[in-house]
Parts: C-alpha cells; structure tokens; sequence
C-alpha cells in the first residue's frame, strides 16, 4: 500500500511542476503571431510616412536680394540734347536747356515741339538707335519721362517736355538713382516671371 502510494504521489507532483506539451506549442505559436502582427503594423507605419513625404514636399524658398543696377552710361559731355517745349508754358525750354548746361550736357535746339504733341506726362526724350545711351542718361534728370525712338541717323537726344515736368534732377540725385540698389527676387521658389531683368530699371 505504501509503495502504491509513493508511486501515485510521485506521478502526481510529475504532472503538476511541468507545463504539458500543449501549454508549450500554444505559447510558441502565440508568440510568434505577436511578432507577426507586430511586423506588419511596422510595415505599414514605415510605408505611410514614406508616401506623405513623396506627396507633400518642403517648399522651395523664394529670396529677396537687393542688387545695384550696373548701368554703364555716358558723360554727360558726350551727349547732345535739343530741348523743345510741349507745353502753353513760355519760357520752359529756355529754362530746362540752361539747367542742363549747367549738369553737363551739349544743348542744340531750343525751341517748341517740332511735332505740336499735347504731352500730359514729365517729358518725352526722343532718340535714334544710335542715341539710346544718352536717352538712357538723360531719363534719369527728368524722373517718369518716357523714352520714344524715331529713326534719326545721329546721336542726338531730343528732350521734350511736358504738363507734368517741374524741376532736373540734381547731379547728387541721379547719382543717388543710379548706385541705389534694386530689389531681386531669387531662389527655385520664385516664380518666373520675376526676374533681374524684369525688375532692373533701364
């Protein structure tokens, strides 16, 4: 009787200390449906970030840089202007052509407007091919005149000014206009039609 007993009690603490096989392989398989899932949850978080960085990128800068003009022009001693009047006001070509003696430029004519043009604005400076420099210089005494050109053979500027004119620029200011700096638009996020040569002033 007592060995029987020993027998069954020793069975009995046998089946109780250890985990049966079934308890091992359902363990295993839990485990590796946990790594399972988790996997592809990884996956998937990795494969949505990647689209959302394709979708959105990171705008492209634009920048503002201000640059000088670098206007190459001529002395004023080297251009010769005529200087004519388009407007009821005596006098005023007179005037304008001895101010712009006195800032350097050679003086022609003096006169009124060979055309008879009715001109509201500052001046119209009319030139040839061969005198847009000059023309060019020349807008810069007379600030929103307008540059006109016609198909004389010579170099010569005519000035001519109208209803708006009032005073020529000074020699400090046009140099002021020339060296001051322009703003710029840069960078791959500008759009294209702002551009240096868009917003540099002739």
């Amino acid at each position: 009787m007592s060995m029987l007993s020993s027998r069954l009690s020793s069975s009995g603490g046998s089946g109780r200390g250890r985990p049966g096989m079934g308890a091992i392989i359902a363990i295993v398989v839990g485990a590796l449906i946990l790594f399972g899932v988790g996997t592809v949850i990884a996956w998937k978080l990795k494969g949505s970030s990647t689209t959302n960085n394709t979708a959105a990128p990171s705008a492209q800068p634009c920048v503002t840089t201000s640059v000088r003009p670098g206007v190459v022009l001529p002395k004023p001693g080297t251009v010769t202007a005529n200087v004519y009047n388009a407007t009821t006001t005596s006098g005023l070509a007179k005037r304008t052509a001895a101010t712009l003696g006195l800032r350097g430029f050679k003086i022609s004519k003096v006169a009124n407007d060979p055309l008879s043009k009715t001109i509201t604005g500052v001046a119209e400076i009319r030139h040839g091919p061969t005198g847009l420099a000059g023309a060019t210089l020349l807008r810069y005494y007379f600030p929103g005149a307008v540059l006109v050109s016609d198909a004389r053979a010579d170099a010569s500027v005519d000035v001519v000014v109208g209803n708006a004119f009032t005073l020529v620029a000074t020699v400090a200011q046009v140099q002021a206009a020339l060296n001051s700096p322009i703003a710029v638009p840069s960078g791959p996020g500008c759009a294209k039609s702002q551009s240096p040569a868009a917003s540099k002033a002739a």
